[in-house]
């Protein structure tokens, strides 16, 4: 005769694994919400760090001067890079290398707002010297671009006359370099 054995869970046990489970769920899902956001924060800095960096050694191979130009807006904000001059992102065909387009969009990155994008002289866009790389600047300072998410994180990009580009947050702690300031609303 075959003798048969319990191997399974019973519906008691199984409601109890469920509502322990969706208390932890639901007691996680405000820092799960926070860490997308950051992560979409960095995402965004980290596309215009890079996209910086391929101006600056654009200007050098080319040898020619390469523009990155910002366009702040409260609901939509992008960037152009152009060659030769600045150029407005927001007019298609106007932000070109090589006859290709060369903008990014903020609608990119939802919940993330393109707070400030100030350069030497108080300009929206920085160029790239075709010499050395260097960021052209009125002083000793080029400019900087702050983002914001939709949680209240900032994010600057940092680029100073000699071509340096680097990261720095008052809010973020994976940023050890500190902010002058954040930009006033």
């Amino acid at each position: 005769m075959r003798k048969f054995t319990n191997s399974g869970m019973t519906l008691l046990e199984v409601i109890i694994t469920m509502s322990i489970l969706a208390i932890l769920v639901g007691a996680s899902a405000p820092y799960i919400s926070d860490i997308m956001e950051r992560q979409k924060l960095k995402a965004a800095g980290e596309t215009i760090f890079a996209d910086l960096r391929l101006a600056q050694s654009e200007a050098i191979k080319r040898n020619q001067t390469i523009f990155v130009d910002f366009k702040t807006s409260a609901s939509d904000w992008c960037y152009g890079t152009n060659v030769g001059n600045s150029c407005d992102c927001g007019t298609p065909g106007q932000c070109q290398i090589d006859n290709i387009d060369k903008v990014v969009r903020g609608e990119r990155f939802k919940g993330i707002s393109l707070q400030k994008a100030k350069f030497a002289g108080n300009k929206s866009y920085t160029a790239f010297d075709p010499l050395k790389g260097f960021a052209l600047a009125d002083g000793v300072k080029n400019g900087s671009i702050w983002l914001k998410s939709s949680n209240g994180t900032q994010l600057a990009i940092i680029v100073n006359r000699l071509g340096r580009i680097r990261f720095c947050s008052p809010t973020m702690n994976e940023y050890s370099q500190q902010c002058t300031a954040p930009p006033s609303p």
